[in-house]
């Protein structure tokens, strides 16, 4: 007599459990996926701009900082997702040679640098390598990178982790991330972070998408360029994985799985240059024309992982501003003007009579289902002026000197136990000859230092000259060891500069403003800020006045 009925039955339990089991975990990730790109066909009037809007990913680290890919792979990555050009922004002080244009897969891989400042984060574009470190003050960075001739944008400026967040908001920086993906899932729950998680199996870009929403930055870069142009870009900020960027040591799991792939991020959206001609595939000449494309505005951004391609036609004529987009059925073109919206239309056309009034105007194109809460624009595009623009803003505080000589006053040296230095009397001023300790982490330094007890004062006026280009910092320091200064550049020309004591910051403790009062002795110092361990140099101080 067979006895195997409970068997059977005990087995098809446990197939329907499972099957069950498969139905529930197939019915959660069908409820994860998010919506799937659409693709928009190109009209044929369109075909000669498309030819020369070229897509590419800007803001991407590799191995050579805290990315998890070197270059050669990353290109191949963006071949595969469709891009044409790569800007590789791996961190540092802007003292490595950058790398030479050139194409890798098809793309064109351009380097630039990200660097780290008091203020946040700082990307040079289009620099040749500095003749010492980049760091220390925004300011002091902000003014190096515009007199080496560089593009410098404020990265990731609402970044939800402090330690990334552009704070600097009074410097004249030439643009600015509206977009930043790194930024975009750091403040999402853990909820719809588990979501695009499961979304990521099936469709890594569409879920990468799905944490967008619209930044703040765009009201911040509205308030910026009030009067002159501010380039934005969009900043896949791809590392490899989420949590392998310096600020995060510990990193993540998805870190180590490399997820969101370079692919995937590169899918998500792009920025989109626009040439006067179609890539010539000279990878220098290529490379000077997208940076000149990037820096008159002459770019856009697209959520591609919504809808791709993007194509816009934005430009001014006598008495209106008009745009035209190749967009996806229901979108809406709204237009800003001075970060007030002043039309919106639906279609893929929009004119505003400006009236004569110079600018900027800005468009932003809606998508219909864009992920976000406030949804976040497929299209946006640079700002244009109907009249010229105000120019850029200085931030140098050099003034007229006559080239008189003030009264000397007495020096003596200071510096940490690794490192030496020597003052010297010389008939064009005091002298400072320093060699700084080669280990890091005993923080070498160098000074020289002059006793300015019971002075009143409101301001430094100080000379100094170098023999090559180099930074030092003028600092005023009290009884209770509380330091303030200020980084200045100097190189082998004369020029006198004046910092208020209400310009100088405070180097050891919170913000706040010296009284003279308090003030017992004034420094020029060299440091690891804007120096390498192991370096030797010297600078004469000319002049140095306290002035009433």
């Amino acid at each position: 007599m067979r006895r195997d009925g409970p068997t059977r039955i005990a087995m098809s339990r446990k197939t329907i459990v499972a099957l069950a089991a498969l139905v529930a975990a197939g019915a959660i990730l069908f409820l994860a996926l998010p919506p799937r790109g659409e693709r928009v066909p190109v009209p044929p009037g369109w075909r000669d701009l498309a030819s020369r809007t070229i897509a590419g990913a800007y803001h991407v680290h590799s191995t050579e900082s805290d990315g998890g890919g070197d270059k050669p792979s990353i290109a191949a990555a963006a071949a595969r997702a469709g891009l044409q050009f790569v800007i590789f922004t791996d961190h540092g002080d802007a003292t490595r040679q950058p790398d030479p244009p050139r194409y890798v897969d098809g793309v064109l891989c351009l380097d630039a640098v990200e660097i780290s400042t008091s203020e946040g984060h700082y990307v040079a574009l289009d620099m040749p390598r500095a003749p010492y470190p980049l760091g220390g003050a925004a300011a002091a960075v902000v003014e190096d990178v515009e007199r080496l001739g560089g593009f410098g944008i404020a990265a990731h400026p609402d970044s939800p982790k402090p330690a990334l967040r552009w704070t600097a908001d009074d410097l004249p920086v030439d643009g600015v991330e509206w977009l930043n993906a790194d930024s975009e899932w750091r403040d999402e729950t853990r909820f719809t972070l588990a979501r695009a998680a499961l979304g990521y199996l099936m469709r890594p870009a569409d879920a990468l998408a799905s944490l967008l929403d619209r930044p703040p930055t765009l009201a911040r870069w509205d308030r910026w360029s009030a009067a002159r142009p501010i380039v934005s870009l969009a900043a896949a900020d791809a590392h490899g994985g989420i949590g392998r960027r310096a600020e995060d040591p510990r990193g993540s799991v998805y870190s180590r799985l490399g997820i969101p792939s370079y692919e995937a991020s590169f899918r998500t959206f792009s920025n989109r240059v626009v040439l006067d001609a179609p890539l010539s595939r000279d990878a220098v000449a290529d490379a000077r024309r997208i940076f000149t494309a990037i820096r008159a505005g002459r770019v856009f951004s697209v959520i591609d992982a919504v809808a791709s391609p993007g194509l816009l036609d934005f430009r001014r004529d006598r008495t209106a501003v008009v745009a035209r987009a190749v967009a996806p059925p229901g979108s809406e073109m709204v237009m800003f003007h001075r970060g007030v919206q002043v039309a919106r239309a639906p279609g893929p056309e929009l004119r505003w009579e400006s009236g004569g009034d110079a600018g900027p105007y800005r468009v932003e194109v809606h998508a219909p289902g864009a992920p976000g809460e406030p949804p976040v624009p497929w299209l946006v595009s640079n700002e244009i002026f109907t009249a010229l623009a105000a120019p850029k803003p200085g931030i140098s505080l050099e003034v007229p000197w006559t080239g008189a000589l003030a009264a000397p006053l007495v020096w003596h040296v200071e510096h940490d136990a690794s490192s030496s230095a020597a003052v010297e009397a010389r008939p064009a001023g005091t002298a400072l000859e320093y060699h700084l300790g080669s280990d890091k982490s005993r923080s070498p330094y160098a000074a020289m230092a002059t006793d300015i007890s019971g002075r009143s004062f409101s301001a430094v006026e100080a000379a100094i000259v170098a023999a090559g280009p180099m930074r030092v910092s003028i600092q005023v320091r009290t009884g209770e060891s509380g330091r303030w200064g200020r980084s200045v550049y100097v190189d082998g020309s004369d020029r006198l500069v004046r910092i208020p004591l209400t310009a100088m910051r405070r180097i050891d403790g919170p913000i706040d403003h010296p009284s003279s009062a308090a003030i017992t002795s004034a420094l020029v110092v060299v440091d690891l800020t804007n120096a390498v361990p192991g370096s030797s140099g010297s600078f004469t101080v000319r002049s140095f006045v306290l002035v009433p």
